[in-house]
């Protein structure tokens, strides 16, 4: 499996994952395995979003989709930087017993 990464602020949070459920039918019919929302604890307009796909080339190709038209999408949020996408694979997982109490 391959993830998609990126992370940037939203104007109005609940507006945008109103704006991904709309998608996700897309978001499957160009590759897209499983989907990951995150928002950060310290600002609620940050978020993070991880799709996996079954490959490097459905990852590229999502990207350069003129069904999602991605560039359009992100001049439209009036962003102060436009993210980086990280397109990476696993390479290592650990498990840890959980943290002493106290």
């Amino acid at each position: 499996m391959v993830y998609l990464v990126t992370i940037f602020p939203v104007a109005d949070y609940d507006e945008y994952t109103t704006q991904l459920d709309g998608s996700a039918e897309k978001f499957g019919r160009l590759g897209v395995t499983r989907q990951w929302l995150y928002r950060a604890t310290d600002d609620g307009r940050e978020v993070m979003n991880v799709f996996e796909f079954p490959s490097v080339e459905h990852a590229k190709a999502f990207l350069r989709s003129p069904d999602l038209d991605i560039p359009r999408f992100l001049d439209s949020m009036t962003l102060e930087i436009y993210p980086t996408f990280f397109l990476g694979e696993q390479t290592v997982a650990r498990e840890f017993p959980p943290a002493p109490e106290g």
